[in-house]
């Protein structure tokens, strides 16, 4: 009974808490005092959930903390221990995003240099749907939604006049599963029959990019008919579009650029223009692109996610000078936050095009 009192407070003052977490998604919470540390929560017993930090980590929730743990309601330090610490837990995202946001807050959209034109390789898919063991699939379904996400962003924005993603590579048509590239392909056309109208309806304007005739036939059908509804529909409108978004679909850059050749070169065997008449101009309306580089110019930012840093074979042509962003986000979990930033990063750079701000001499041009 003489030894309740000290103990009780040497226990509410040895008590302290460390949260960590690690890139293996692992998440432990650790009660430490003055004589040993040791785990007291382990990550093994958490349940997966939605909740997801920029770098697309898991945050358990605190519904999960008291499943895991069990403490009894009528244990108070206890039940006091686990609020706070999940309350850690879960706003740990919201600080992120705070950060985040006012760390671009003082320039906000309306303030700051858009770029017309956003170039984005949707990179991370698979990879999404591996840290969470479910199918790949549903990682390029949750892509699916990113992409929406980012297209009705950008019909909001605007500044911003033309969107092309980099959907589908001819790379990946001829190097990926066959079942997982017909299951793709499925899916991308039950997407577009599902958001067809709804870009009509908002202003969305849809064309496509590589070779579409090498598509399953019911796919490749229906991007001609999508294209065509969307000219037609756009020629009809008493008001200009909001958004021009290319799909790049069985696209390669390089191929792009050898089609573009051709097509200039069998219009001067038919006599339909001289060598002379070859220029930069004249070549980019040849590419695959030229709807959306004669919409809104050639891509002024391109962001690519899940970490890489390449082009990977995706508008070579066009981005002689593009601005690149690199994000470390899994394309499925890329929301408004992540595109703030890299819209944020654009407006602080500095665009010379081969000059210098400072040049006052005059030039050849």
């Amino acid at each position: 009974l003489l030894m309740t009192p000290c103990l009780s407070s040497l226990r509410s003052r040895s008590r302290s808490f460390l949260y960590s977490r690690s890139r293996s998604r692992s998440f432990r919470l650790q009660v430490t005092s003055p004589r040993r540390t040791g785990p007291w929560l382990d990550s093994s017993s958490f349940p997966e959930t939605e909740t997801e930090t920029e770098t697309g980590f898991f945050s358990p929730s605190p519904a999960e903390f008291d499943d895991v743990t069990g403490v009894a309601a009528s244990s108070e330090t206890e039940t006091e221990i686990l609020k706070r610490a999940s309350t850690f837990a879960t706003d740990e995202k919201h600080n992120e995003n705070v950060l985040e946001t006012e760390s671009s807050s003082s320039s906000s959209s309306s303030k700051m240099c858009l770029p017309r034109h956003v170039a984005v390789i949707m990179d991370g898919n698979a990879r999404w749907a591996r840290r969470r063991r479910v199918p790949t699939l549903e990682g390029h379904r949750r892509g699916r939604d990113a992409l929406r996400r980012l297209v009705e962003r950008c019909a909001e924005e605007r500044e911003i006049h033309a969107l092309t993603a980099f959907a589908f590579s001819d790379d990946n048509f001829r190097k990926r599963p066959v079942h997982e590239v017909d299951a793709l392909f499925r899916l991308m056309e039950a997407s577009l029959r599902e958001e067809r109208p709804r870009m009509l309806r908002n202003g969305v304007q849809i064309a496509f990019a590589g070779d579409i005739d090498a598509l399953p036939a019911s796919l490749a059908m229906l991007c001609r008919e999508v294209e065509a509804e969307a000219e037609a529909h756009a020629a009809a409108s008493s008001t200009p579009s909001r958004l021009l978004l290319t799909l790049a679909m069985n696209y390669g850059a390089r191929q792009d650029i050898v089609d573009a050749a051709r097509r200039l070169v069998d219009m001067a065997q038919r006599g339909e223009l001289a060598a002379d008449d070859v220029d930069e101009s004249l070549f980019r309306s040849a590419l695959g692109t030229s709807k959306a580089t004669r919409h809104a110019g050639d891509p002024d930012l391109l962001v690519r996610t899940s970490g890489e840093q390449r082009m990977s074979n995706f508008l070579l042509f066009e981005s002689a000078y593009t601005e690149l962003f690199f994000s470390d986000v899994e394309w499925p979990a890329f929301d408004d936050v992540c595109f703030d930033k890299a819209l944020h990063a654009f407006s602080t750079r500095t665009r010379r095009f081969g000059g210098r701000n400072d040049d006052k001499h005059e030039t050849r041009e």
